[in-house]
């Protein structure tokens, strides 16, 4: 298997560079991995990687998040 990295520093609006990054601190502050996944994934990389534009319907942005237990998805849930 091959590991494909893509370089959007600079690329991305910075509403969403600044949602992100409220998440990234509460999920760090917990020691909680999360990453973008769905639509606005999909469109991170087909704009910002290969210049192809995409008719956005939403401007919500998919997360996974890996949590141990229920209190620590309460915790996560609980931080703004």
């Amino acid at each position: 298997m091959s590991n494909i990295s893509f370089n959007l520093s600079g690329k991305i609006d910075q509403q969403t560079i600044e949602a992100l990054s409220m998440v990234k601190r509460i999920a760090d502050s917990l020691s909680i991995p999360f990453f973008v996944v769905g639509a606005s994934a999909r469109d991170f990389i087909l704009k910002y990687c290969y210049g192809i534009e995409t008719p956005r319907m939403t401007r919500d942005i998919d997360l996974g998040v890996e949590v141990a237990s229920c209190e620590q998805f309460n915790q996560f849930a609980e931080l703004q």
